[in-house]
C-alpha cells in the first residue's frame, strides 16, 4: 500500500510539479496516514471515509460508495472503457471521474495508446485516494495528459481544445463514478454534448458546402490584396467610451427602432446583415455592416441597398458579389471554414473573428477585439418571442410575403421554420416562457461561455423578451 502511494506520488509530481505544490499540504498528511496505517481499510475508514474499500473475489481491491458499488465485486481488474476502433488518434477523450482507476490505468497500459486524455474530477480527495490502491503510474506517462482537479466548468472546453486544437471531442460517464458531485457533472456534459453537436453541425455544413467556400475563397483572391484585415481594427476603439450596439433580426429589435437615430449618435453601431435593411429603413447607417454566410441567399440580404457611411466586415468565404457592396469600405476576416493551403497564403494576416456560428456572434467577437468595453443588443432573440420569427421588414419575412399562396399561406410558412428545427421551451429575462430551438440555444450557450471568458467586457439587452443568456444584463434604452 505504502510503495504503491510512493510510486504514484513521485510519478504525479514529476509529471505535474506545479498541481503537486497546489495540493502538497493534502499530499504530505496522506503520507503521514501511509505511514502509519496497517491496512488500506483503516486508512480509508479515517481518511477516505466517503468510500468503503474491500476485497473483490479475484483478490483485487474495489469499493462502494453509500451502497453503491464503483466497480466490480467479482473482477473490477477487468474493467475497460468502450473506445470505437474507428476513432481518430488525435481525438480528446474526457473520464468524468474514475473511482479507483481500473479503467483509466488499464486503457493506459496499452502501448499502442497516443490519444490526448483529461481526467475530470471536481473533488481531489477522491483523486488521491485512488493512488493509494492502483499504480497509476502507466496513466502519467502518456503523453498528452490533463489532469482537471476542481476544474471550473467553463474552462473544461477550452482545455480540450488547447491540448488538441480542432479535434473531436469523446467522454466517458460512469454514473456511479459521478454520484458525489451530479450537479458538476450533468453540466459539464451538457457542455460536451453541445461541442459533440456543434461539430457534427460543421462537418455536415463541410460536405454540403465545401465546394462553394472554395470557389468563393478563389473568387475573392483579388479582393483579399486590396481589402483591409479586420487585424487592423484590433484596440482600436479601445480608448472610446462610447458603448457598442450589437443589432440583430430578431423580432424585439422593432421596439428599438424608434430610438435607433437617438442611440446610434450615442454608441458604436454594429449590425447583422440580416437587420440591414430595418435599420436603414429607421433612417440609421450603421458603423459596421457583419456578413459571413458565403451563400448567395446571405448576399440577398443587402442586395440592392447601399450604406455609404458604412463598413463592410466580410469572410473570405463571401459569395463575391458581396464585395462590391456600396459602403465605405470593405474588411475581410481570415475564414475558419476549411479551404485549400494555397488560399489560406492569400488570406494570410488579415486577421480572424470567433464564430458560434451565427453572424450575431461574429459581430460580437469583433465589438471585443476592437475593445469594447460595453456591448448592448437589441433583436438578439434566440427564440421566437409571441411566435414571431423576424423583425417585420426583413428580407425573409417579405419574401414570405411574396411566394404565398392561398394554399401555402405566409403563416404556414411561418410555422414550418418555427416548427421545423428540434422545438423546446426556455426562459426570458422576465422569467416568461418562449419558444426556441437547439440550434439557437447552442448559439445562446456560445456567448455564455464567451462573456465569461471575457470579464474585462460587459453585455446587455434592452429587449428583455429574448431568451435569456447567463452573464447578459437587462439594460434600459
Amino acid at each position: 500500500m505504502d510503495s504503491i502511494w510512493n510510486k504514484n506520488i513521485s510519478a504525479f509530481q514529476k509529471r505535474f510539479p506545479s498541481l503537486f505544490d497546489l495540493y502538497k499540504t493534502q499530499i504530505d498528511f496522506i503520507s503521514s496516514k501511509n505511514d502509519l496505517s496497517e491496512s488500506p481499510e483503516l486508512l480509508f475508514q479515517e481518511f477516505f471515509s466517503f468510500w468503503k474499500l474491500e476485497k473483490a473475489r479475484t483478490g483485487f481491491w474495489t469499493a462502494s460508495e453509500n451502497g453503491i458499488f464503483l466497480h466490480s465485486k467479482y473482477r473490477p481488474e477487468g474493467a475497460q472503457l468502450n473506445i470505437e476502433e474507428s476513432s481518430s488518434e488525435s481525438d480528446v477523450l474526457v473520464v468524468c471521474g474514475f473511482g479507483l482507476g481500473y479503467e483509466v490505468v488499464n486503457l493506459c497500459q496499452n502501448k499502442n495508446f497516443a490519444k490526448p486524455l483529461v481526467l475530470l474530477e471536481p473533488d481531489p480527495a477522491r483523486f488521491f485516494a485512488a493512488l493509494c490502491v492502483l499504480d497509476w503510474t502507466p496513466v502519467f506517462e502518456v503523453r498528452k495528459l490533463v489532469v482537471a482537479l476542481s476544474c471550473p466548468i467553463d474552462q473544461i472546453i477550452p482545455l480540450c481544445q488547447n491540448l488538441e486544437p480542432e479535434s473531436k471531442i469523446k467522454y466517458f460517464l460512469n454514473p456511479a463514478f459521478v454520484k458525489h458531485d451530479e450537479e458538476y457533472f450533468i453540466t459539464v456534459k451538457k457542455l460536451l454534448d453541445r461541442n459533440i453537436s456543434k461539430n457534427q453541425i460543421n462537418e455536415n455544413t463541410l460536405k454540403k458546402f465545401g465546394k462553394l467556400w472554395e470557389r468563393n475563397a478563389r473568387m475573392n483572391s483579388s479582393y483579399a490584396a486590396r481589402c483591409d484585415g479586420v487585424e487592423t481594427y484590433r484596440g482600436a476603439y479601445s480608448s472610446d467610451e462610447r458603448p457598442w450596439l450589437l443589432l440583430a433580426a430578431g423580432p424585439s429589435l422593432e421596439k428599438v427602432l424608434p430610438r435607433l437615430k437617438e442611440l446610434s449618435e450615442k454608441t458604436v453601431t454594429i449590425c447583422v446583415d440580416t437587420a440591414l435593411r430595418a435599420v436603414l429603413k429607421a433612417g440609421v447607417e450603421p458603423d459596421f455592416i457583419v456578413l459571413t454566410d458565403p451563400q448567395f441567399w446571405a448576399y440577398m440580404h443587402i442586395a440592392g441597398l447601399k450604406s455609404p457611411s458604412s463598413t463592410l466586415i466580410a469572410d473570405a468565404v463571401s459569395y463575391p458579389s458581396v464585395f462590391r457592396f456600396p459602403c465605405k469600405k470593405v474588411i475581410i476576416s481570415s475564414s475558419k471554414l476549411p479551404i485549400s493551403k494555397d488560399l489560406l497564403a492569400t488570406f494570410k494576416g488579415k486577421g480572424e473573428l470567433e464564430s458560434g456560428g451565427s453572424v450575431a456572434t461574429v459581430a460580437w467577437s469583433f465589438a471585443v477585439m476592437a475593445g469594447a468595453k460595453k456591448i448592448y443588443t437589441a433583436g438578439l432573440d434566440l427564440s421566437f418571442p409571441k411566435k414571431q420569427t423576424h423583425i417585420k421588414g426583413s428580407t425573409f419575412e417579405q419574401a414570405v410575403h411574396k411566394t404565398s399562396l392561398r394554399t401555402v399561406s405566409s403563416e404556414k410558412r411561418t410555422s414550418d421554420v418555427m416548427f421545423g428545427a428540434d422545438i423546446s421551451k426556455a426562459k426570458d429575462y422576465n422569467g416568461n416562457e418562449v419558444l426556441t430551438d437547439s440550434r439557437m440555444k447552442m448559439f445562446a450557450w456560445w456567448f455564455e461561455s464567451k462573456i465569461a471568458a471575457t470579464p474585462g467586457v460587459e453585455t446587455f439587452t434592452l429587449c428583455p423578451e429574448s431568451m435569456c443568456i447567463p452573464g447578459v444584463r437587462v439594460g434600459e434604452i
